[in-house]
Parts: C-alpha cells; sequence; structure tokens
C-alpha cells in the first residue's frame, strides 16, 4: 500500500494510460490532505508536554513544528492545580478587547488565546507543567514508497476522492458525480472510526448531501 500502487491503481480504474504521473499524485494528496485538514482525527493528533514558567504568560518550549490547530489544553502540575483550561480559550479578538495589558498582573492560568502562539491573560504566579492536545499536518507524498496517513482499509476512500478530482479536471463532472454517494459514505464511517471526539455526532460533507 503505497503511493506507487495507488497511482498505479488509480491509472488503471480511468483507464487512461497517458495519465500523468503528476497529475494523479495532485489528487491523491488533495484528497488526503483535504480530508485531515477539515476534521479533527486520532491519526493526526498528538501530546506535547509543556510548561509556563513563573511570571510568565506563554509557553516555555515552542510549539511542536507539525503542529496546526489546539484540541485542548490544560494543567497537569501542580496536582493540586490540574485543570483543564479548553473552556477559557478566548478568540484573539475578544482576548485583546477583554486583556488590553495581558501579561502585566500575576495570578493563576485561566484565559488565553492562540495567535502565532499560546498566551494567558496573567503571569503564572507559579512554575506549571501544561499538557498541549493538538492536530498535526500530515506530510505530503511524494517517493513512489511513500504509505499514506489514510489506512490501507481505507484505501478507496482516497481512491474515489483522487478520481474524482481528476475527472473534474477533465472537466467530465456527471461522471465524477456518480462518485459522491458511495465517497461520502466512505468518509463518514472513517470518521466515525477515527474522530478524537468518540462520540456519535452528526457528519456533514461537504457538497456531498448534507449529512451523510
Amino acid at each position: 500500500y503505497t503511493f506507487l500502487d495507488l497511482k498505479t491503481k488509480l491509472q488503471t480504474q480511468i483507464g487512461d494510460p497517458n495519465l500523468d504521473s503528476t497529475v494523479m499524485g495532485d489528487a491523491l494528496n488533495y484528497t488526503e490532505q483535504s480530508i485531515f485538514s477539515t476534521f479533527n482525527l486520532t491519526l493526526n493528533s498528538a501530546t506535547q508536554t509543556n510548561a509556563v514558567a513563573a511570571g510568565a504568560n506563554t509557553l516555555t518550549s515552542a510549539l511542536p513544528t507539525d503542529f496546526q490547530r489546539v484540541l485542548n489544553l490544560y494543567i497537569s502540575s501542580p496536582a493540586a492545580l490540574a485543570r483543564n483550561l479548553k473552556n477559557y480559550f478566548m478568540s484573539v479578538d475578544d482576548f485583546r478587547e477583554r486583556f488590553p495589558d495581558a501579561g502585566t498582573y500575576t495570578g493563576p492560568l485561566q484565559e488565553w488565546t492562540y495567535f502565532t502562539s499560546i498566551e494567558f491573560s496573567t503571569l503564572s504566579d507559579q512554575a506549571v507543567t501544561v499538557k498541549l492536545d493538538y492536530i498535526k499536518t500530515i506530510d505530503l507524498l511524494s517517493a513512489d514508497a511513500d504509505v499514506p496517513t489514510i489506512p490501507q482499509s481505507f484505501e478507496e476512500l482516497l481512491v474515489l476522492g483522487a478520481k474524482m478530482r481528476i475527472y473534474e479536471q477533465k472537466e467530465d463532472f456527471d461522471y465524477a458525480n456518480q462518485f459522491t454517494n458511495r465517497y461520502a459514505d466512505l468518509l463518514e464511517a472513517f470518521i466515525t472510526r477515527y474522530s478524537t471526539s468518540q462520540v456519535e455526532t452528526q457528519i456533514v460533507i461537504p457538497g456531498a448531501r448534507g449529512r451523510v
């Protein structure tokens, strides 16, 4: 189950021996990147242990190089201060309006925001360890031997998404649309299986069938 295998399968299913390898590769990458950029999934989530020093209102260490967006933030130690800070997140605009002098006063960590870094409204009154659950970026497929992040059990999802993109590029929209419902069914099953939420929820697939 490699990048080359998928391109070979695409070429066979589309029935075009002259189909450009770059076109197929782009279609596969666009499909995978789109899925992981849209949904919070266990396959591209991770946790970083970080810290906030006493007298600071930002994290001690840089965010991971593969950081994409925050899922959750919580204080893990000291034990007496351990708590989830997710509900104290504020948009940058609201944060700046409410705390124009952020980082001026000392107190327990509570309200926070994220722009280019995580910033708290107060300077921490003591050193704490924090854990950051985050969504990470996934690598583009480039070498023939590269393996997709999407597991092989959902290979059809990746192939169908790429096939639809290729037919759209050929401006054969009617033929591309015939795969929409099957793609939506597979995407629903994939998200249900790998969602970070693990709670039954309504899944909306843009451009498919509304609720799938």
